[in-house]
């Protein structure tokens, strides 16, 4: 999105580098095929966790973008901002620029929202937001569950309402994904001012007197030098972008040298900060077959298919969740602490076919996840290759006050869940299972069964104390001509999904940029590293 919004300005050039490649695959336009996007190699990499010490010695899956759009075109589709006081947290701890007040026009020119134009939506914005609205799901089932729990129903959970229930929002516009290659870079490719290579590996930033000058990188099998004359902008994610700084020289001196990396700017907070969104689901069996996963039967799902192809409707067209549940678990906090996320089907749904594949299990799951867990963890060199793959170390649940989050969780999705409105629909629960009652036996079963939201943020965090790694304007402090931009520089993670926040800052980053543009004609390089 910021090579979009750069170029304009037909006096500025952009050089995009990505790792991935340019696709348009079916697999990465329809909606609900995410669940199979996002393992595939030609899609994703993948990455493995170490093991954790949390969850047993359990390592863990970790799924990123390998195609232009990053992972905004494998994820799973949900449109989330945070809340409100997350970004005023931002502000109040220095931040200038960066409160809610702030950042909410940029939220708004990004979307073009189902609701229309508004205080706190737009309307004419690239990345196109619609409701899930199948009768199948039953949403107004479990809105009346929530409530009879006693927690809010909302009509909009960025609007005057920010906590309670709502009707899940997903990134999907005229029954397609709605990522930034598809609504940000594709317009943008016909400039003569833009120019996009991909299948390129940045292997590190050339600094010459603490001023970033070019990259490096391997495309094609050449090593290329690419020189930019104004600044270089990583946009690499939680895990590269802190890689990259460390492979060219900017990181804990002491952990650069065991690498044989010369330090060139002693930065101790590049790849510390690592902050994730863990979940665990809790399941029903449904009481009827009369469930979404009917749509996956394989002569179903086929008619499915050539519905969404010929019309861009149908069942495909949603990501099978239906009720986003942002709330406090204790009052006296001051925003949402829990989210509860409600799908129509178990996270394994698959095709089926009667008496050819295994009988179906019609479920009900309620996906849970603390929205700002306290543990913390880092991001560190494997070695000083640019290929191989950096450390990633979660230490979930180092701090004991989110494993009791997460068991608190899973209490409150039971509450919910066990009210009349919902009962009529549910028979047994499958998971963790109704024998598991105790706060040791749920804490049992959250190390032995969370997984993440895939949602990595912090690990180049904006700030200006000991540990920060950029500031308010995005620059990596000691080090001109060098800015990052994605969900790296978050100093917490916000109330929710960050696919849309990062849009945000790209599109705050972009102005920030142009602030700074010298009237002569600049040029902008702009990168991913995997």
């Amino acid at each position: 999105m910021i090579a979009n919004r750069l170029t304009e300005d037909r006096h500025v050039s952009v050089l995009l580098i990505e790792a991935g490649r340019h696709s348009r695959a079916f697999a990465l336009r329809i909606p609900l095929a995410f669940v199979f996007a996002h393992r595939q190699p030609r899609f994703s990499w993948r990455y493995l966790s170490e093991p954790e010490p949390g969850l047993g010695g359990r390592a863990l899956d970790i799924f990123r973008g390998r195609v232009l759009g990053g992972s905004s075109a494998v994820n799973g589709l949900i449109y989330t901002r945070g809340h409100r006081t997350d970004y005023d947290l931002w502000r109040d701890s220095g931040l200038h620029g960066w409160g809610y007040r702030d950042v909410l026009p940029y939220f708004r020119k990004l979307e073009t929202s189902w609701r229309g134009a508004s205080e706190f939506h737009g309307a004419d914005g690239p990345i196109a937001v619609t409701p899930v609205d199948d009768p199948i799901m039953r949403f107004e089932s479990i809105r009346d569950a929530v409530m009879a729990a006693g927690y809010p129903h909302t009509n909009d959970l960025y609007g005057e309402s920010p906590e309670g229930i709502g009707r899940l929002e997903i990134t999907v516009g005229n029954g397609e994904r709605s990522d930034v290659a598809a609504r940000y870079l594709e317009p943008a490719r016909r400039r003569t001012n833009l120019t996009v290579i991909t299948d390129a590996v940045v292997g590190r930033i050339l600094i010459e007197s603490h001023h970033a000058r070019a990259v490096e990188m391997k495309h094609a099998g050449n090593l290329e030098i690419v020189h930019a004359d104004r600044e270089i902008v990583l946009s690499a994610g939680a895990f590269n972008s802190p890689q990259l700084l460390m492979l060219s020289g900017i990181g804990r001196a002491d952990d650069l040298r065991r690498h044989g990396i010369a330090p060139i700017h002693d930065l101790p907070g590049v790849g510390r900060n690592l902050g994730e969104h863990p979940i665990i689901p809790v399941t029903w069996r449904s009481r009827t077959s009369d469930t979404f996963l009917k749509y996956l039967r394989m002569d179903r799902a086929v008619v499915a298919f050539f519905q969404w192809l010929i019309r861009k409707q149908g069942p495909l067209t949603t990501n099978a969740c239906y009720a986003n549940i942002c709330i406090r678990s204790r009052p006296r906090l001051m925003r949402p602490d829990l989210q509860i996320v409600a799908s129509a089907v178990g996270l394994d749904a698959r095709a089926w076919f009667p008496y050819l594949t295994p009988p179906p299990v019609h479920r009900f799951v309620s996906i849970v996840g603390i929205l700002h867990p306290v543990s913390r963890g880092h991001i560190a060199l494997r070695s000083n290759n640019p290929g191989d793959l950096p450390r990633i170390q979660y230490n979930l649940y180092e701090d004991p006050t989110d494993l009791k989050g997460m068991v608190e969780g899973i209490r409150i999705a039971r509450q919910i869940y066990g009210q009349a409105s919902q009962r009529r629909w549910l028979a047994d629960e499958l998971a963790p299972g109704s024998a598991v009652t105790t706060d040791q036996e749920l804490a049992a079963y959250v190390r032995a069964g969370t997984g993440l939201g895939q949602h990595p943020v912090g690990t180049c965090a904006m700030g200006y104390g000991p540990d920060a790694v950029v500031d308010a304007e995005l620059r990596v402090h000691g080090i001109d001509g060098l800015r990052v931009a994605d969900a790296s520089i978050m100093p917490d993670l916000p109330g929710g999904n960050t696919n849309v926040p990062v849009i945000m800052i790209g599109e705050k980053a972009a102005d920030l940029i142009r602030m700074g543009l010298e009237p002569r004609s600049p040029s902008i390089l702009s990168g991913e590293i995997h």
